[in-house]
């Protein structure tokens, strides 16, 4: 097995690097939404790996969708959740179950970051649960009608298009779960700010919906079959988050090596205690092993080939990584890991939102646990692959 990138990934990886040095690590240190920064993004390319070129992309696939998610979010991991948004659970559920006239007005312009996207799954009583989800999807004929709230949705505030999940039949739980393609700047669509910890870049939000239209031709894959197409974009959609703890693993760990080889008590760098030795060995190794598990991930999706299984082990041993290698980057960093002057603080309070975000730790530990108990597979044949849409050009 080569463990090595290629040549076009690699200069991917450069070209986002080099982004994150001149864009982003260069710029003042500011609260919320970049709209700037997106749109330098979207001209770049950098949500359009797994696209063809037909939708503005560079058909470099998934591997390098991960690779560049890992370079912005070590850089700033609020910026991460575009890397969702704007590349695999808006725009490729899109291009993966819409109509051709849906895909053509919506794909690119979310691939560019002309538009912004969100996708619309929790909601106050379903979160891990989806198909618990209330909001009520109805057909009128002509158009859908569509009422119900959402909560903790990412881009919520700013999005231009979501992607919402309903049902037309709360009886039937997941065999009832249809899933919208909705434009947001019309009556009945509003929004509220949630407040959060970290992630300061990504905009959160509490969605109502109030008798909110949709024309019929906007309905992704057939009318009850939203649960399928749920489960097919979080796959994807891991890919992005587990990526992204990696990302911010890294960042940890480059901060703690940066201040063992400065600080300076008892007459000596602190790196050359012991403690502070181990200490940076366990990051070193936490954040290899999860780049390989979330690198292993991308290739089997990029090569057509079951991924749910690994990604969710990827997701699941990424996230519970980065935390701990925030948690250890304070502890390198002492009293200082508590100052706003350190970007460590801030690495603390976005890590933990990566043991949620995409699938729970605990929904990862099932759905592993019970695929090894063979309670229930969790690698079935591919419905769509990545090779169905190459020929899109």
């Amino acid at each position: 097995m080569d463990f090595g990138l290629g040549e076009e990934v690699t200069a991917i990886q450069d070209m986002a690097r080099k982004f994150t040095q001149q864009e982003i690590l260069s710029g003042p240190e500011e609260d919320g939404f970049k709209r700037d920064l997106v749109t330098k993004m979207g001209e770049l390319g950098l949500f359009g790996c797994a696209f063809p070129p037909r939708y503005g992309g560079s058909d470099s696939g998934f591997l390098a969708h991960s690779v560049v998610t890992e370079e912005i979010s070590r850089a700033d991991s609020g910026l991460r959740p575009l890397f969702n948004l704007q590349a695999l659970t808006v725009p490729y559920t899109i291009m993966e179950w819409g109509i051709p006239d849906v895909k053509d007005k919506y794909v690119e312009d979310l691939v560019s970051a002309k538009r912004i996207g969100c996708t619309c799954f929790s909601e106050p009583n379903a979160g891990s649960d989806i198909a618990s989800i209330e909001t009520r999807i109805e057909d009128r004929g002509d158009h859908f009608l569509i009422n119900g709230a959402k909560t903790w949705i990412s881009n919520g505030t700013i999005a231009d298009l979501a992607i919402v999940y309903g049902t037309h039949d709360r009886n039937l739980k997941h065999r009832g779960l249809c899933a919208v393609v909705v434009e947001t700047d019309q009556p009945g669509w509003s929004t509220r700010d949630t407040p959060k910890l970290g992630d300061k870049a990504s905009p959160i939000a509490e969605i109502y919906m109030e008798n909110v239209k949709a024309p019929k031709e906007n309905l992704l894959g057939e009318w009850g079959k939203g649960f399928t197409i749920a489960m097919t974009a979080l796959d994807r959609g891991r890919i992005s988050v587990a990526s992204g703890a990696v990302g911010l693993a890294q960042a940890c760990l480059d901060a703690s090596v940066k201040y063992a080889n400065e600080r300076v008590q008892f007459g000596k760098l602190i790196g050359e205690y012991q403690l502070v030795k181990g200490v940076i060995a366990e990051m070193v190794s936490q954040v290899e092993a999860a780049r390989l598990l979330v690198r292993r991930g991308a290739w089997l999706n990029d090569k057509d080939r079951p991924f749910t299984r690994e990604i969710a082990i990827a997701k699941y041993f990424a996230g519970e990584a980065v935390v701990k290698a925030a948690g250890m980057a304070m502890e390198v960093h002492g009293g200082m890991g508590y100052s706003l002057e350190m970007p460590v603080e801030k690495y603390y309070r976005d890590s933990k939102l990566y043991q949620v975000g995409e699938g729970t730790s605990n929904i990862m530990r099932l759905l592993i646990a019970d695929d090894a108990l063979g309670i229930k597979k969790a690698n079935r044949p591919r419905i769509h692959v990545p090779s169905d849409f190459r020929d899109l050009n």
